[in-house]
Parts: C-alpha cells; sequence; structure tokens
C-alpha cells in the first residue's frame, strides 16, 4: 500500500485515476517505454505459470492515438484551413478543381481523426446544453443559407422586372408583348455601338444606353429574342456581312434585327434624335425579319401608268420582282378616271407612280395630297405622312407636272443631251455617272460600293423651288456638257444662237424633296416630327426601269435602294412613345432635416427599442 507521503506532488491515488486515458493528465499517459517497463515488472517469473495473456487491439493503435491527442488542436485547425480552402477553390477556381476537391479531403479527414479519438468529448459537447443549442444553431444557419440559395437560382431562372414608374417609362406596349410571344423564330438584333469608355458625347451614351435597356426588356420578354453589341471598328467582319464594304465610320447607331432561320435582316436607324420611337421601329423590323407582316408597296395604276403584272418589254414585271425580292408586298392601286371616292390605303409604306400618260383627275390629286398630308378623306389623321416615287417623263401630263409643282418639284419638258456622258450611237440616253457626294449613302452606297453607270433613254431634268417648308437634295447631276433640247427629234444642241440656244446643264435627273406642306402652305410654328414630313424621290425617266432595261447598268439598283430608303423608317405598328413624367420632390429646410435625420436614427432606434423590450421580457 502507498502512503500520501510516498506520492509524488500532484499525483492521484491510482483508484480515483480516471478509466479512460484521454481523460488522464498528459503526465499521466502511458508512454510506449513506460508500458514496455510495467510490462515487466507486472510479467510473473519465468517459470510460474505457463499462461500467455494476449493484449487487446487497441493497444497496437494507443500510440497514434497519443499522437493525435496530443496535437489535437492544431490538427483541427489544418482541418478547418484545409475545408476552407478546398471549398474557395471548387467554388472560384474551375482550372484547380481537381486539387480543391483533395484539399476538403484532407481537412475532412484530420477533422475525423480528432473527432475519433476525442468522441466522447465532442459526444459530451453535442449532449450538453450549450452544445444542443449551437447543434441547433448551425442547423438554421445551414437552412437559412439553403433558402437564400434555393430562393437565388429560382430568381435567376425565372427573372421578373417590375416597372414602378407611374407613366410605365420602362414597360412594353402590349402590341409589343403580343408580337413576342408569337414570334415563330429565333430573332437576334445587333446594334453597332462603341464601347461605352469610347464614347465621347453624353448625348450618344445616353442614347445607346436607352436602346441597350430596350434590346434588355425584349430579351427578357421572350426566350426567341437575343441581342448582342458590337463595336463596329473591332469587329469590321460583321459589318461587311450586312453593309458590304461600307466605311465603319458610317455604321453607327445602327439596329439590325435578324431571323435566324429565314436570314432575313432589317437595318434600324433612330427617326428623331431622341428615340422616341424605338420600340416601334424594334417591332416593326421585328415583324419585317421573320416575314410576319410585309411593307406594302401600291403602284397606281388607272392613268397609263406602267404595268408590274406586264412581262412585255415595256413591262415593270421585273420591277415587282426585285421588290418582292427585298421582301415587300406589292399590290396595284387602281384608280378609274371616272372613279371619284378614292383614297391610298392606310397601310401603304410607299406609292410608286411610273410614267402615266393620261391626266389626273382632281379628285385623285386631292387623295394624293391628303396622303402626302398625313390625313384621311375623314379628316382623321394617318399614322405617318407619305412617300412617294416618282418616274417622270418629257411628254408627262400637265396635270402632272401641276401635282409635283405644288409639292416644289419642276419637271421639264425637253430631255437631256449629254454631250460628255451619253451612249455611243445613242445620244438621247443618258449614261448618269455622277451622284451628290451628300446623297444618304443607302442610295448611293448601300454595300459601300459605287453603283454601276445607270442609263436612262430621253431623261428629262428635274427643278427644285426653294422655301422653308422643303429640304431639296440634287442625287444625280449630268456633266457641264449637257444641254435641255425640247424637240425629241434633235440631237445636236444649239449653242450660238444666243436666246435660242439651248440651255446649258449640269441637270439634275433624280432629286429628293422633304416637304411639310405644299406650297404657300403655313410655316408650322415648330419644329415637325420625322413622321410629320413627306419624302418625294422623282426620277426624271421611266423607261430605264423597263422590262428590257431592268438588268443594264445601275439602274435597278439606284430604284430599289429609293425604295428601300424611303420605306426603311416606315412603321407597321403604332406604338405610343412613353413619356418621361419628372416629378420633383420638394422640401423646406425643416422637412429636409427632418427626413434626413430620421432616415438616419429611425431604424437604428427601433432595433435598439426591441432589444430592450426582449432584454424586459426575459431578465
Amino acid at each position: 500500500m502507498t502512503s500520501s507521503s510516498d506520492r509524488e506532488p500532484g499525483q492521484e491515488p491510482e483508484d480515483q485515476r480516471p478509466g479512460d486515458w484521454r481523460r488522464r493528465r498528459r503526465s499521466e499517459r502511458t508512454t510506449p517505454e513506460t508500458a514496455a517497463a510495467e510490462a515487466e515488472i507486472q510479467q510473473p517469473q519465468a517459470g510460474a505459470t505457463d499462461e500467455v495473456l494476449s493484449q487487446p487491439l487497441i493497444t497496437f493503435f494507443e500510440p497514434a492515438m497519443d499522437w493525435i491527442g496530443g496535437y489535437g488542436g492544431p490538427l483541427v485547425f489544418s482541418g478547418i484551413i484545409g475545408l476552407v480552402t478546398g471549398v474557395v477553390v471548387v467554388t472560384f477556381i474551375s482550372s484547380m478543381r481537381l486539387y480543391g476537391f483533395i484539399d476538403i479531403i484532407i481537412g475532412a479527414v484530420l477533422l475525423g481523426l480528432v473527432a475519433a479519438v476525442f468522441f466522447s468529448n465532442v459526444l459530451a459537447t453535442f449532449l450538453s446544453r450549450t452544445g444542443r443549442y449551437g447543434f441547433n444553431t448551425l442547423i438554421l444557419v445551414g437552412a437559412f443559407t439553403g433558402i437564400i440559395v434555393v430562393a437565388n437560382v429560382v430568381s435567376f431562372e425565372n427573372g421578373s422586372r417590375m416597372d414602378v414608374t407611374a407613366t410605365n417609362q420602362f414597360s412594353l406596349a402590349n402590341r409589343t408583348k403580343d408580337v413576342l410571344s408569337n414570334l415563330t423564330e429565333d430573332v437576334r438584333a445587333t446594334a453597332f455601338y462603341k464601347d461605352q469608355d469610347d464614347t465621347d458625347s453624353p448625348d450618344l451614351a445616353e442614347r445607346r444606353n436607352k436602346v441597350l435597356n430596350t434590346l434588355e426588356e425584349f430579351d427578357s420578354r421572350s426566350s426567341k429574342f437575343s441581342y448582342r453589341v458590337i463595336d463596329p471598328d473591332l469587329k469590321p467582319e460583321v459589318v461587311s456581312k450586312y453593309f458590304g464594304a461600307r466605311p465603319t465610320s458610317f455604321v453607327a447607331e445602327i439596329v439590325v434585327v435578324e431571323g435566324m432561320e429565314s436570314g432575313r435582316f432589317d437595318v434600324l436607324q433612330p427617326t428623331d434624335a431622341n428615340y422616341t420611337k424605338l420600340e416601334q421601329d424594334l417591332v416593326t423590323s421585328t415583324l419585317v425579319a421573320t416575314g410576319s407582316e410585309k411593307k406594302k408597296i401600291y403602284f397606281l395604276s388607272g392613268h397609263g401608268e406602267r404595268d408590274i403584272n406586264r412581262t412585255a418589254s415595256d413591262g415593270y414585271a421585273a420591277v415587282r420582282s426585285g421588290l418582292e425580292g427585298d421582301n415587300y408586298q406589292v399590290q396595284k392601286l387602281i384608280w378609274s378616271s371616272t372613279e371619284v371616292d378614292v383614297e391610298v390605303p392606310v397601310d401603304a409604306a410607299l406609292v410608286v407612280i411610273a410614267g402615266p400618260t393620261s391626266s389626273l383627275p382632281e379628285a385623285h390629286e386631292e387623295a394624293l395630297d391628303r396622303y402626302l398630308e398625313g390625313v384621311q378623306s375623314d379628316g382623321t389623321l394617318r399614322r405617318e405622312h407619305g412617300r412617294m416615287i416618282f418616274l417622270a417623263e418629257t411628254d408627262s401630263p400637265e396635270s402632272f407636272r401641276k401635282f409635283f409643282a405644288d409639292w416644289g418639284i419642276l419637271i421639264s419638258t425637253g430631255y437631256i443631251r449629254d454631250v460628255g456622258s451619253s451612249v455611243p450611237g445613242l445620244p438621247q440616253t443618258l449614261t448618269l455617272q455622277s451622284f451628290n457626294p451628300e446623297a444618304p449613302k443607302e442610295i448611293t452606297q448601300p454595300k459601300g460600293e459605287r453603283l454601276q453607270d445607270v442609263f436612262m433613254p430621253g431623261a428629262t431634268a428635274i427643278a427644285l423651288s426653294r422655301d422653308d417648308l422643303r429640304l431639296s437634295l440634287q442625287l444625280a447631276a449630268t456633266s457641264a456638257e449637257s444641254y435641255l433640247i425640247t424637240d425629241p427629234d434633235r440631237t445636236d444642241p444649239i449653242t450660238n444662237a444666243g436666246a435660242d440656244s439651248d440651255q446649258r446643264g449640269p441637270f439634275y435627273p433624280v432629286v429628293r424633296v422633304q416637304s411639310i406642306g405644299q406650297v404657300g402652305s403655313q410655316p408650322p410654328a415648330s419644329q415637325p416630327e420625322p413622321s410629320e414630313i413627306s419624302d418625294i424621290i422623282v426620277f426624271g425617266d421611266s423607261d430605264f426601269l423597263s422590262n428590257s432595261s431592268y438588268n443594264q447598268g445601275g439602274g435597278a439598283d439606284l430604284f430599289l435602294n429609293s425604295a428601300n430608303f424611303l420605306v426603311g423608317d416606315y412603321s407597321l405598328v403604332s406604338i405610343r412613345p412613353k413619356v418621361f413624367a419628372f416629378r420633383e420632390f420638394n422640401l423646406d429646410a425643416n422637412e429636409y432635416d427632418f427626413v434626413r435625420f430620421a432616415s438616419w436614427l429611425f431604424l437604428p432606434g427601433l432595433m435598439g427599442l426591441m432589444a430592450a423590450l426582449v432584454w424586459w421580457v426575459r431578465r
């Protein structure tokens, strides 16, 4: 029996030591050396007995368990670091995901070993009151995190936008939603804009943001609609796909809407500086690109005009085929000479009058005036003012000359004899080579390439009247060695006969006139909207588009480009532009201080009161 005086200081009696070796002090644990020594001491004398006692299997693991128990803290810390770094690598560095999983496995093994060695302590910790509270907290935190993750996944997959403005500034019209919901093929819009960092103009940056926001709204409404933003300087190959060799400097602030299956595309340009009709134009381009609806071009008939169904040499069947190939719907607008109640259809994007030979009745003239002025016979307004192409001749009826004179366009009675530019052997056939550099590139250089020479047999000259109601532009001109000859049987110009000499050029066989109203009308008090301006292009010849001449030179391209240009911004739908309502919040000094300090102190004060209430209840 060992007395208390024989024990070392701090040493407990053998019968009071914990039975579990892991709960003993480090100094009291049995090391391999002491275990061997104790085994020799406790081994009976040789020969005393033949019985050999077997050791339990756990004794083989006790050294490793002792080592783990001695370094439990560092191992736990290393395991936590391994788990955290592994999760970070797996989540954010996809190229090192394998190493992240290995890091997670190592951390989990380290924590598992420490937990296995100290299993009773871990179990006691979780079964204690503090452990249960902690475990419940972990469950609640995990559940809350899971709910947040699920909510975010659901919200990302099912995005929903809400317009809280009073005037629905950022909402699409019902007509737009119907078009997007009924798309039959995938549609992609390509917006050609420079990067926002490279945009120096604040107005351009604002318009760019408006276009992108509208396209984003279209994209969110239909899975079949997508868009992309292309810098024309950085990706010229995309520009060439739609515009050929056209310089990238001219491809700015343009949106191309393309049907991905049909390959049709429509080019959208802003109708005004503020993009007030952006949504309407995008819907129209979408309808055109998908073939859901087509813009209609009407050829006036009933006054001896060219027939779009006639396949003979003087017919216009080739013109009709060319327009239909450009995805237009071409129809005849038949007005008989005896018909009085006539009206241009409301869906007419363009009216073409090709080489009339009989007079224009007064009722028909009034109907065409109303069309160009944007009104109906009953006084209601059309969606837009009219667009028209007139193909004149040297012998065009006087009634048609008078009609166009009212719109500032003067058609001559002679034909142009261009000594410096005419077809060899055909002196009356004008070779048109010179185009105005200020003319719209969509007409003269639609693909960045100059038009071929245009051959116009017996073309007449077009003069323009100048006033504050119209903007006139000559699209093409003859050479300086051109003359206007009134005698159709004479080809040699008279140059040295004084007043009897033929008028010398240059002359203009193709012109464009944008008008607010007829000559003599009252000018408007404010700048009109683009849709309130009529647009007319007049050619001094109609023979160059006949079936026999359609494929000779660039005459067909000149006409088709002009039609595309005039019809380009015509809208198939009418969507009221969004009106921005500015609502100012006016406060005096006292009200401003109240709002400011309330926003600073109200919520913190409310939380403090709630905390005090909870403390009072649980004290």
